[in-house]
């Protein structure tokens, strides 16, 4: 084997080496172009949920915070217009005394006008 046929032996396997080089290259392009467009789409998914958050937040703000703010007043009120455990307490033992004795002058009326 002679020079020039070591040369175009080395040059074939160069070509062939650098061809499959190029077809890796390729696919890796075709690759990374695929993975843009996931990125993008990924990106595309984040404004939506960033859209839908910023939604989300204005209606709370709007529409929620109010309503529970109405229910505070409304419960604020409700415990200022009711008594206190303990008032209600002492008038449950203040209806049972007087039922007690209205029963009993009742009985005794009653022995007074049958006596009669």
């Amino acid at each position: 084997m002679n020079n020039e046929e070591k040369i175009l032996e080395m040059l074939t396997s160069l070509t062939e080496t650098v061809n499959k080089h190029g077809e890796l290259l390729a696919k890796q392009g075709e690759q990374l172009a695929k993975q843009g467009e996931q990125l993008a789409q990924i990106n595309d998914r984040l404004e939506e949920l960033d859209d839908r958050s910023l939604r989300s937040a204005v209606m709370l703000e709007n529409q929620v915070l109010p309503q529970l703010q109405l229910l505070y007043e409304g419960q604020v009120t409700l415990q200022q217009t009711l008594a206190p455990k303990e008032r209600v307490e002492v008038l449950e033992d203040d209806v049972i005394t007087l039922k007690t004795v209205v029963k009993s002058i009742s009985n005794r009326l009653a022995a007074l006008e049958k006596a009669q």
